[in-house]
């Protein structure tokens, strides 16, 4: 699965150097901009995983940036990083549900770690959403073929699409393996 980042910046410089980070050292996706402006028309075209935000800046600031995808009810982790830092803005800014608050001037692995938890965080709550759908489907016969189809998707992802792995893991004939992976009833 894909992630994506955002990146809020007035300084051009720290935008081209968050984008080399993230590109080089990650496989995730990253899309900068200098204009904070243009963040209610990107977020109503694209979906993010995490917006890395720059506490001051003109238009709209980090925790300006903050409180919209808060109030919003957005998916989205938001990081603030800043370098006019204060005890007060952090605090604040944890009070409204920041992922992390960075000081710069920050280093290269700081932001790597931060970032690689706020996906992972990510990488939870969609778990976590699509078992609470699986408990949401009705009658029992769809639930249990929602989850026999997931459970198979992550053994397939696990052991490379081997059919034949698949089926001996999990204990089921490589007929039902296929059927469970199409997605069709069992």
């Amino acid at each position: 699965m894909r992630y994506n980042i955002l990146a809020l910046d007035d300084e051009p410089h720290m935008l081209v150097l968050l984008e080399r980070i993230i590109r080089e050292k990650t496989q995730y996706t990253i899309m900068t901009t200098n204009n904070s402006l243009e963040l209610p028309l990107l977020l109503e075209h694209d979906t993010f995983d995490l917006i890395i935000a720059d506490l001051k800046m003109p238009g709209m600031d980090g925790m300006d940036i903050l409180r919209m995808v808060k109030e919003q009810k957005r998916g989205e982790e938001v990081i603030i990083i800043t370098a006019f830092g204060s005890l007060e803005t952090a605090v604040e800014a944890l009070s409204l549900g920041v992922f992390d608050y960075i000081t710069k001037p920050f280093k290269k692995e700081q932001i790597l770690f931060t970032v690689d938890r706020a996906i992972k965080w990510q990488k939870m709550k969609r778990a976590v959403n699509e078992i609470y759908a699986m408990f949401e489907l009705e009658p029992y016969e769809k639930a249990f073929a929602a989850f026999e189809k997931a459970y198979m998707l992550k053994l397939s992802e696990r052991y490379n699409g081997d059919i034949k792995v698949i089926s001996d893991k999990s204990g089921l004939s490589p007929d039902r393996v296929r059927t469970a992976l199409e997605g069709k009833s069992v």
